[in-house]
């Protein structure tokens, strides 16, 4: 088999992929912050810029706290670090090119969005910590990513007074990664409970955490719904609200193995709601 390549080793550790999850949401952000409409070129490529470097700094600091219980999980011991495919060093680099990434182009937006970046930074240092400490640790992923339109509102709007629908819509991404990441979890609850590292499978069993994941992609569906109601809806955002509901039915369908439920089956849904938010 042929060795991987430097870039493609970064590209797997930093699970480039996943800006799929990230990148609509921020331009539905973006896109309400501006009025309706996308803000000038520039904005818009320092609001992917910070996005970008934000997700890799977010990544890799994940990957580095948890390299030693990755090394334990037969699912993730392949993985870049305890597999020893990649330095602890080199990982610290790439986390720290992507928070300088973040940090230049949070300086050059200016204003609020220079004042408020540290404030990110927290939950996407701190996520990946939360396993160690409570079962609802999957919350903080999608605290992450609720962050994201909200902080693409401000940078395209240039003030913190936010839009009642700016802050639904920042609703529904936390609910819907939220409950997301219950389902991804289904994969390590046997691990998980010989190790000690909490999550809601491991707590309350499957069908229990199946539970809470569908109570919690309801809500993020019934946010997404009033979200439409307040836009006016029309056709398009009726249908891209049903289009949603669609894809949230097939995240917990049994027949359909939980890897395809979280990518790409999840992000079809998020991509829906930041569609239908547009659409709207």
């Amino acid at each position: 088999m042929k060795p991987e390549s430097t870039l493609q080793t970064v590209l797997n550790f930093t699970k480039i992929e996943h800006t799929a999850f990230s990148l609509p949401l921020i331009f539905t952000g973006a896109w309400l912050g501006a009025g309706n409409r996308f803000p000038a070129a520039r904005v818009m490529l320092l609001i992917v810029a910070a996005a970008l470097g934000a997700r890799a700094f977010g990544m890799a600091m994940n990957r580095v706290f948890d390299r030693r219980i990755d090394r334990l999980n037969p699912r993730t011991a392949g993985r870049e670090l305890p597999a020893g495919k990649m330095t602890l060093t080199t990982a610290l680099v790439i986390a720290a090119s992507g928070l300088a990434v973040y940090l230049l182009a949070c300086w050059a937006l200016g204003g609020w969005c220079l004042i408020l970046s540290p404030i990110p930074l927290v939950p996407l240092l701190g996520y990946s910590l939360l396993k160690r400490f409570t079962p609802l640790c999957h919350f903080g992923i999608g605290l992450c990513l609720a962050l994201a339109p909200l902080g693409a509102y401000v940078a395209a709007a240039g003030h913190l007074k936010f839009s009642g629908v700016v802050i639904l819509f920042s609703g529904f991404v936390f609910c819907w990664l939220s409950g997301a990441d219950i389902i991804y979890a289904l994969l390590d609850i046997d691990n998980d409970r010989q190790n000690n590292i909490h999550s809601l499978p491991a707590w309350l069993g499957a069908d229990g955490a199946l539970r809470v994941a569908a109570g919690v992609h309801l809500v993020a569906w019934a946010i997404l719904a009033a979200v439409v109601q307040a836009l006016g809806g029309g056709a398009a955002g009726w249908t891209a609200l049903a289009t949603t509901a669609f894809f949230f039915v097939l995240m917990h369908v049994p027949a359909i193995p939980i890897p395809k439920r979280f990518f790409p089956i999840s992000t079809l849904a998020g991509i829906a709601g930041a569609l239908t938010t547009m659409v709207s």
